[in-house]
């Protein structure tokens, strides 16, 4: 799969890149294997830039949540009511899943690039 992403157009080495950034794949590891396969560096900066984005957006959002929480159990006249905390609950909830459910389809598709490449090698 790494060697895919060195190779074919502009586009395809972007949608490799994105993909590989938004599975559960050690940033540090991809970026010397960038390296060694000669991944472009448009292509690369973009899709670090685009498959970063739903990991820091859920880490945001949490600390956010986190923080209106404490806040709110700090007010005493201002609190947060019972229909706020859980709507705030179920927010993080459907961010959580739908950051799982793009991490599963971004698996899917490097898995049919990896497949795609193997049947290319064994033409």
């Amino acid at each position: 799969m790494l060697r895919a992403a060195g190779g074919g157009t502009w586009f395809h080495q972007f949608r490799a890149v994105t993909l590989i950034r938004i599975s559960p794949f050690p940033y540090v590891v991809y970026n010397y294997c960038a390296v060694a396969t000669g991944v472009k560096y448009g292509p690369y900066m973009a899709g670090s830039l685009l498959g970063m984005v739903p990991e820091n957006f859920v880490a945001i959002y949490t600390g956010t949540l986190i923080r209106k929480l404490a806040d709110a159990s700090t007010e005493e006249e201002k609190g947060m009511s019972v229909l706020q905390i859980v709507l705030n609950i179920l927010g993080f909830v459907a961010t959580v899943l739908t950051t799982v459910l793009i991490m599963k389809y971004a698996k899917r598709q490097l898995e049919a690039m990896r497949k795609e490449e193997e049947a290319l090698l064994l033409q």
